[in-house]
């Protein structure tokens, strides 16, 4: 995975297929940390203790159909090559937290590529699920939840373009403001 909104992705449809009616996607760019950190947590069904040993050790697939997975070893990965540091909790019955961080400075940092466009989607395109973005930088904190976005569009489809566009600027001006137009 070239960059790290593909990680989101990947851990977060684990989390759909784990029957997470609850997500919580949480980052931090700290420049004067020199800090970027993931953390993602679901109250899916959980994983018993063999099944994380096996993810942490291995490239391991719970899905039949295939027969090794990458996403979280690569997170992983990426994570210590950053001088970083990796850590998964679950529990059976009570849902799973991922944690990565890196050193925001490391020659070797993934691009964050499309985050508005991921958390976007994600809000919009599963809306049985709560999904809660938390993204902290050194002089900001912004927090978008999918009640809050059902709330201004209320009793509207979500999975509407016009709806995905604007929220996926308006959270791309929340999480980036120096990229602004």
């Amino acid at each position: 995975m070239k960059t790290l909104d593909l990680h989101i992705i990947d851990i977060v449809h684990n989390s759909i297929r784990a029957k997470a009616t609850e997500i919580i996607i949480e980052m931090v760019d700290s420049e004067k940390q020199d800090l970027l950190s993931l953390k993602i947590v679901d109250n899916g069904c959980g994983m018993p203790k063999e099944m994380m040993d096996a993810i942490n050790e291995t490239f391991y697939s719970s899905r039949p159909e295939r027969k090794i997975g990458m996403g979280i070893a690569l997170l992983k990965f990426h994570s210590e090559l950053c001088n970083g540091k990796f850590h998964l909790t679950s529990e059976v019955g009570k849902g799973t937290e991922i944690y990565a961080d890196y050193q925001r400075s490391h020659i070797d940092l993934q691009p964050k590529g499309d985050l508005a466009g991921c958390f976007s989607n994600f809000i919009c395109q599963y809306q049985d699920i709560n999904f809660i973005i938390r993204y902290t930088t050194d002089d900001d904190y912004f927090e978008l939840s999918t009640a809050d976005v059902k709330e201004v569009f209320e009793g509207m489809n979500l999975n509407d373009v016009n709806i995905i566009n604007n929220l996926k600027e308006l959270i791309a001006e929340n999480i980036n403001p120096s990229e602004e137009k």
